[in-house]
């Protein structure tokens, strides 16, 4: 296959070329810059006025949690439509493998935002060659904390013995020797957020040792969050919890990736600078930090997330009883008016064939429709469901801190996006992430090699991912074209974008003119082991 004349972007964020890349089976072979000498190169692809890049690579992705559902297609085909071939799976403490195996708490694996469905995937290594060469996306992943200590105690507050530490020490151990990619923490999550200090100190110790990188969804993205107690007050919430993670990685000096950093909540806003400010200067000290960041100013989590840790390790029956009610009503009411934040942010997507009449709807429509408190409905719809409602929460950013995350020398780019088959309602980075992107950097006419850098060649030296990420001789054929004049993606809909011409992944063409190949895109993926 010979890519013919084209605008080179190599993905190391060096000035764009004009050339020619021929590929042979899964490699870039050679890279012409001029006239392509004479030869046989089987397929051509004229590339004349457009844009040649590296497959993009979702620096923070779930889908692991896919790879083994029937018609997995259907969870990667939007990815693929907008240039994704790799991703970095296992994030925010829950990873679809390396667990305790012949656990009893095989169906908690995934914390309630995933599901194994009752398959076992405990053994790593048997995962990872499973699903090698049966995905359509590359994947490495990581080791998520909570799944190993689900896997150990449920979802269970209470503190791991000495024997249960050892237990998920040696777990990980064995993950890491057989190529998981680090591990991963959701320290706003149940159970990671009730494991003390020194727990994730040990495990962060695990992968520091095996030169493996850790990431972490922080304990708060906000200035006042139920993470804390009490929930109002004192330094802001999210500064405290960027605090915990540079403290882990200076103790520990591994690798760190703060997940999704984001600020929830108008008043959490004005937390940007200093947010930053710490990142900078531990990285200044030497500490290898850095973070992820999306172009949305939505997240996707739980409809649980926000209920405090005190709440949520009662008993269902305690959770009744007037004073605790009455205690919690009151501290979501300070925190709503101390965040910027309410119950008209949470937009609910998927109660998993529940009550599909509620999806689409804001936990305000749905007050106003049951003419009853905001609060009183948002307890109903955690009660009625046993908290499994996936939901778009609104007010995470603004496009001016989206712009600054951007351009940042720290950030990486992503998704933490995953299609739910049985939701009325999308979370839309999966359609236009990296094209919006894209898109930010032609329209404020900043470097668009920078920008192709964050998604491709930056992102695959913070993991550790050899020959992808590149265009260069040698390198896997993981290959974009695309016209940067027509690129184009809507808003809020789940659509996939104009301008993408071919999204080639280990030499085989898995979207051409805008239409997925199915049958190519079944078995083009590779498990990268580290």
């Amino acid at each position: 296959m010979l890519l013919k004349n084209g605008w080179i972007v190599d993905g190391t964020g060096q000035a764009t070329y004009t050339g020619s890349i021929y590929v042979e089976k899964d490699q870039i072979v050679s890279i012409f810059r001029g006239e392509v000498p004479q030869g046989e190169y089987g397929e051509v692809l004229d590339c004349t006025g457009k844009w040649i890049t590296p497959g993009f690579i979702d620096a923070h992705s779930h889908s692991d949690f896919f790879v083994t559902k029937p018609d997995s297609l259907f969870y990667f085909e939007p990815f693929l439509k907008q240039g994704v071939t790799t991703m970095i799976a296992g994030n925010c403490g829950f990873s679809t493998a390396g667990y305790r195996q012949k656990t009893i708490h095989q169906d908690e694996i995934g914390g309630g935002l995933f599901t194994n469905d009752g398959l076992d995937h405990s053994d790593f290594a048997s995962w990872a060659t499973k699903v090698d060469g049966h995905m359509p996306v590359n994947m490495l992943s990581l080791i998520g904390h909570g799944t190993i200590r689900i896997g150990i105690n449920g979802k269970d507050a209470s503190p791991l013995s000495e024997e249960q530490l050892q237990e998920m020490e040696k777990t990980l151990e064995n993950a890491l020797d057989q190529g998981a990619a680090g591990i991963s923490f959701g320290l706003m999550y149940e159970p990671g957020q009730f494991a003390p200090y020194e727990e994730l100190k040990r495990v962060a110790m695990i992968a520091k040792n095996k030169g493996k990188i850790a990431t972490f969804h922080a304990r708060a993205y906000s200035k006042v969050s139920t993470s804390y107690n009490p929930p109002v007050g004192g330094r802001a919430h999210n500064l405290r919890a960027i605090d915990e993670v540079v403290k882990l990685a200076k103790e520990t000096g591994v690798k760190t990736e703060l997940s999704h950093l984001i600020f929830v909540g108008e008043n959490s806003w004005s937390t940007v600078d200093e947010s930053l400010s710490i990142l900078e200067e531990t990285k200044n000290q030497g500490i290898d930090i850095g973070f992820d960041t999306y172009p949305m100013e939505f997240g996707a989590s739980v409809i649980t997330v926000i209920l405090p840790t005190w709440y949520l390790s009662l008993p269902a029956k305690k959770r009744k009883g007037w004073w605790t009610q009455l205690r919690l009503a009151f501290e979501i009411f300070l925190a709503r008016k101390a965040l910027g934040f309410g119950f008209e942010d949470i937009l609910i997507a998927n109660t998993f064939g529940k009550h599909p009449e509620w999806e689409g709807k804001r936990v305000s429509d749905l007050s106003k429709e049951w003419k009853q408190s905001n609060l009183k409905t948002y307890l109903q719809l955690v009660d009625e469901t046993e908290g499994k409602i996936n939901v778009l929460m609104y007010r995470y950013q603004n496009p001016e801190i989206i712009e600054r995350l951007r351009q940042h020398p720290q950030s990486l780019y992503m998704s933490d996006a995953w299609m739910e088959k049985e939701a009325s309602v999308q979370n839309y980075a999966c359609y236009y992430a990296f094209t919006k992107f894209l898109v930010l950097a032609r329209d404020h006419q900043t470097s668009i090699e920078q920008a192709i850098h964050k998604m491709t060649g930056a992102t695959a030296t913070r993991f550790g991912i050899e020959k992808r990420g590149v265009l260069q001789e040698g390198a896997f054929a993981d290959l974009n074209v695309l016209d940067l004049n027509t690129l184009s993606y809507l808003e809020n809909q789940g659509v996939s974008p104009k301008g993408m011409e071919y999204t080639i992944n280990n030499g085989v063409i898995l979207v051409k003119k805008g239409v997925l190949q199915k049958k190519a895109a079944q078995s083009a993926g590779r498990l990268i082991r580290m």
